[in-house]
């Protein structure tokens, strides 16, 4: 299989973006194209999101054709949605205090601050306590 040119990549990003069902490419040669096509931009604008921080490069191929690409960076937290509340609950288990602790400084339940933790582990897909502590924490 021949190398792929960079606008060949592009074109073939193009063609996915297009389609309604989105699925991975497989473009086993897409790294060092990618590497490649980075080397070429040049930041335009960075703006924060709800769950992280979205950059947009704009570059020129080798035949000068121009684009842009955005790339999302998720914050851990952020990618799970977690709520404002949830966000504080969160941090409170990260400085290592109790579900009474929490429910106090919080001035809520336990029993709230048992279904907040629920909510959190459900979605950071985690099943623990130092598991949450190791994806938020750290």
């Amino acid at each position: 299989m021949a190398a792929k040119t960079l606008d060949e990549l592009l074109a073939e990003l193009r063609n996915s973006r297009n389609t309604r069902v989105r699925r991975p490419l497989k473009i086993p040669d897409a790294a060092p194209l990618i590497e490649r096509l980075l080397a070429a931009c040049r930041t335009v604008a960075v703006e924060e999101r709800a769950g992280g921080v979205a950059i947009r490069l704009q570059g020129i191929t080798e035949t000068t054709a121009a684009f842009s690409i955005t790339c999302v960076l998720h914050h851990p937290a952020g990618a799970g949605g977690l709520t404002t509340a949830e966000q504080a609950v969160a941090e409170h288990l990260c400085e290592g205090r109790t579900l009474a602790q929490i429910a106090h400084l919080r001035g809520v339940s336990a029993n709230t601050v048992k279904s907040q933790v629920r909510q959190i582990f459900r979605k950071l897909n985690v099943y623990s306590r130092v598991a949450l502590v190791r994806r938020l924490c750290t």
